[in-house]
């Protein structure tokens, strides 16, 4: 069932929160009155999303939101670096200076860019993210333990190391990603979302090397894509640390780690409680199909969905061999039917627009008034509008003899189908909030 926030058509202006219980014009909780909204999101750039899975998308217009890892994409300007004091001063002072709470997010963050950007040999085998647990733990003796032996062996290499470009070659060139080809699908209508300059474990940085990650990788896309690409990010390996979000929310508008909207219910990706029982207005559903989940798996995602209004967000990563949990082409292609079918129900949106519509409709009252064949409509919210600035779908009633009704709001003028339900008679029809009064006119007969 279609769920509608409230507001009133007085015979004069009068503007009320959304919570009104008056009866009259609607704002829909989803755009254009679907029951409910899916979100296609893409983790990690890898070379089959655009290959494999944009075409197919494409072919059903459908958008995807795609999460991309910015160093990356061939000609990028800021390239991975090491943020802070000189790799050699933490090295030598390790042989004095056990590790500590205080330094051992700065040695971390260090080992990490070794072992992922230099390739260090004496780091083989190092991986930032086996560190989760006695961080999470604040496990001082099992962090030592783990980072003292590799500080040793990195000053008996002898070795002079320094920040400087990673080693690794571009490769097989048909695997190269380029900006060229990010604002081509931009402009095909999907969104590209920030997912940092390596794709780091966040949680085993100090607060300078999440900065650097976050800001150069917010710095290039903006160059690059524009402002619109600088809305969503994702912090790598879907982690759910308070030390982090603190850094990473405090830069986006929306994160895909957390749900921080007071009014939206957050079930991640690893959650198994039941999205269904919530009480919230809003509720973001996070599924992330593995390579052995089930299509009909996938499709009860869907179903539910569809069936409690439920906003959901697939988080997908590697397709047809290439990228973490693949799935298989055809296995794409099939949910991607399944999904468009559904679209006289489903609004399938990119996670930026899903959430914008859900702030904006939280925060957005209505002003009306009515005379004679013409009502005028005003729809306004709170929020940022160089920000918020997706069109609304509001549904009017309107007199029973209204046949066909003309919409128009600055240049915009649309011919509205008049619907009904049992005796009543209503319009519905997208509006851009904080702009002009719209008007609605019954049609000559």
């Amino acid at each position: 069932m279609k769920q509608i926030a409230k507001s009133v058509i007085p015979a004069f202006f009068l503007a009320l929160p959304l919570c009104a219980q008056t009866p009259g014009s609607e704002i829909a909780k989803w755009q254009d009155g679907k029951d409910a909204c899916v979100s296609i999101t893409f983790d990690d750039s890898s070379i089959n999303q655009f290959r494999i899975a944009v075409p197919l998308l494409n072919e059903r217009r459908l958008p995807g939101t795609f999460f991309i890892v910015t160093g990356d994409i061939q000609g990028s300007k800021y390239q991975p670096a090491f943020a802070g004091r000189p790799i050699m001063d933490i090295i030598r002072e390790s042989e004095e200076v056990p590790t500590t709470k205080e330094n051992m997010f700065e040695r971390t963050a260090m080992l990490n860019y070794l072992q992922t950007v230099q390739q260090v040999p004496e780091l083989r085998g190092f991986s930032a993210q086996n560190l989760e647990r006695p961080i999470a733990r604040a496990d001082l003796p099992a962090l030592a333990a783990a980072i003292d032996p590799l500080l040793a062996k990195l000053r008996q290499s002898g070795v002079a190391y320094a920040t400087g470009a990673r080693k690794s070659a571009v490769g097989d060139r048909r695997y190269v990603l380029t900006w060229d080809e990010m604002r081509r699908h931009m402009a095909e209508g999907h969104e590209m979302a920030n997912h940092s300059i390596t794709h780091p474990f966040m949680p085993a940085l100090d607060e300078a090397n999440i900065a650097y990650e976050l800001d150069k990788s917010k710095q290039e896309m903006l160059e690059q894509l524009g402002p619109k690409s600088t809305f969503s990010v994702e912090a790598p390996y879907g982690i759910d640390d308070p030390r982090v979000k603190d850094v990473v929310a405090s830069r986006f508008p929306l994160t895909r780690n957390w749900v921080l909207d007071d009014f939206m219910d957050g079930f991640l990706r690893d959650d198994r409680h039941d999205p269904t029982q919530s009480k919230k207005e809003y509720v973001q559903w996070q599924r992330g199909p593995l390579s052995r989940t089930t299509l009909a798996e996938m499709k009860g995602w869907v179903d539910t969905s569809q069936a409690h209004g439920i906003w959901l967000v697939l988080v997908i990563h590697g397709i047809e061999g290439i990228g973490w949990e693949s799935l298989t082409t055809e296995t794409v292609r099939s949910y991607y039917d399944y999904i468009a079918e559904r679209e006289g129900h489903l609004w399938v949106a990119t996670f930026q627009d899903g959430a914008k519509y859900a702030r904006e409709r939280h925060n957005s009252a209505i002003a009306t008034k009515a005379s004679g064949d013409r009502i005028e409509v005003m729809v306004t919210h709170s929020l940022d509008k160089t920000l918020y600035d997706l069109p609304l779908t509001v549904k009017t009633p309107i007199p029973a003899d209204w046949k066909l009704v003309r919409f128009q709001q600055g240049q915009d003028v649309r011919w509205l189908p008049v619907h009904h339900e049992g005796d009543a008679a209503y319009v519905m029809y997208r509006i851009a909030p904080n702009g002009q009064p719209a008007t609605l006119e019954k049609a000559p007969n």
